[in-house]
């Protein structure tokens, strides 16, 4: 999708314009076309400090799922960014 619209970031609003059946009908497919384009992260952890993340996960969220580990990831990486800035 951006890049047939020629741009490296869209939004919503970006396919709205272009396709607004598409927005309206199909918000899921949507949001997927905007966040296909960004960052993702991968990180590799060893056993025990994986065993340490699934705890404090749950602990903080009450469950360990994607969205409560996109949700822990983005608090740390904005506590890091804010701190190291």
């Amino acid at each position: 999708m951006a890049e047939w619209l020629g741009k490296p970031r869209i939004s919503e609003e970006d396919i709205r314009k272009v396709q607004p059946s598409l927005a309206k009908y199909f918000p899921v497919l949507t949001r997927y076309f905007v966040d296909d384009q960004k960052m993702r992260v991968t990180v590799v952890l060893p056993h025990e400090k994986a065993d340490e993340f699934r705890a404090a996960v749950t602990k903080a969220f009450g469950y360990f799922g994607p969205t409560s580990i996109n949700q822990a990831a983005t608090r740390a990486l904005d506590e890091w960014i804010a701190k190291n800035r």
